[in-house]
């Protein structure tokens, strides 16, 4: 008697018990009771050997995903986080083609439907990506992840949404995800850049994505000139004077670049002179001159490159107007209508450019306000009295 029950106990525990589970769980399936079918499939899966059968595997599977794609809500305790769920409905198809042949039925049915579920990710993610519903796009985007962990396509996407949701630091690491897998584009490190830009990232951490960037393309332009950009807010003069100079020798017809340029000169001749270096200011007031005015040859209408260059040639007027301001009358009487003729020239000089910009903008404040400050000092009455009438 003890003999026929050890018998009985091991045919309904054995691989043949298991497998009528995974028949009843099978028929659960096709009549849509999928609780059922997973508590089923599940006690399959407790026994020894559960998860020895392909067939068993493809079944949770089928539940799983079946779970996945519905939106009963009596569905949702099983998946609190897609992507977790979705990955294990990826890991059984995977079991199943692991315990086949690829010329077997359920091989070809689990790489199927691994296409399916990797579709479905992609396809619901984009839907609401289009709907402007980025962080449920980004949710299915990661679906798509776990299904197929090798294939960019849902990283970028990912990333693509998670930025517009201004979660930047999770599409940050979406893009650098795909370095496991690819060479990253251009398309990806702008988008990169412009994650750390936007959530305020240190200067430093900025500049390493750019540097990156370049080392990848190390001849792409605007990865250049962000990273000058950025050499100068962080008071890196001679670095990015050096890359300048390098770019430059090599494409001497860059016009941004050599704006660039004429900018950084443009700093370094105010600083320098703040630090006590008069002749390096003077150096570099020469260099930035000649940038400015091969720009502006080129481009007369730019209202920037204009702005700064009278600007600046007005920092020169207004160094010889304080060193008037500081002489004695002793001192005035013998040289300061002189020196102040010096200034004047210097107004001249800027004036042209600052009266462009009056053509370009016409009701531009700040340059209203410096041509009647160098109206002023020209005693150029009419001009003045115009602008005065403006105002």
């Amino acid at each position: 008697m003890r003999l026929t029950i050890t018998i009985l106990f091991a045919l309904l525990t054995g691989p043949s018990y298991s497998q009528d589970l995974v028949t009843v769980a099978s028929t659960f399936l096709n009549d849509n009771k999928y609780i059922e079918a997973k508590e089923t499939i599940d006690e399959v899966f407790e026994s020894p050997d559960g998860d020895k059968s392909a067939r068993a595997w493809y079944t949770k599977g089928r539940i799983y995903h079946e779970i996945l794609n519905s939106d009963a809500p009596e569905f949702r305790k099983f998946k609190p986080d897609l992507k977790d769920f979705a990955g294990e409905v990826a890991l059984c198809y995977n079991k199943t083609k692991i315990l086949t042949e690829p010329t077997d039925n359920l091989y070809r049915l689990a790489n199927n439907q691994l296409e399916i579920l990797w579709a479905y990710g992609i396809n619901k993610g984009y839907k609401d990506y289009q709907e402007l519903k980025f962080e449920s796009a980004t949710k299915y985007f990661e679906m798509a992840q776990a299904v197929m962990p090798q294939d960019t396509t849902a990283y970028l996407y990912a990333g693509l949404s998670a930025q517009n949701a201004q979660n930047y630091q999770q599409a940050i690491k979406y893009y650098l995800a795909m370095k496991s897998f690819t060479r990253l584009s251009k398309t990806v490190y702008n988008s990169l850049i412009s994650c750390k830009q936007a959530m305020n990232a240190p200067l430093e951490e900025r500049l390493d994505m750019i540097e990156e960037a370049l080392f990848e393309y190390p001849d792409h332009l605007p990865y250049i000139a962000e990273e000058v950009r950025a050499l100068i807010r962080l008071n890196k003069f001679e670095e990015a004077e050096s890359r300048l100079n390098t770019v430059l020798n090599r494409i001497p017809n860059n016009y941004e670049l050599r704006l660039r340029r004429a900018d950084l000169f443009d700093r370094i001749f105010k600083d320098a002179y703040a630090n006590g270096l008069p002749e390096r200011s003077e150096k570099y007031f020469e260099m930035a001159s000649e940038d400015y005015e091969i720009y502006l040859d080129k481009y007369p209408k730019d209202f920037t490159a204009n702005y700064n260059y009278a600007v600046m040639i007005n920092e020169q007027a207004n160094r010889v107007y304080d060193r008037i301001n500081l002489m004695s009358e002793e001192e005035y009487v013998i040289s300061g209508k002189n020196t102040e003729e010096v200034g004047h020239n210097w107004t001249r000089k800027a004036l042209p450019y600052m009266e462009m910009c009056r053509k370009i903008k016409p009701d531009d404040p700040g340059t209203i306000r410096a041509l009647k400050v160098f109206y002023e000092r020209l005693k150029m009455t009419d001009k003045l009295a115009e602008l005065n009438g403006k105002g």
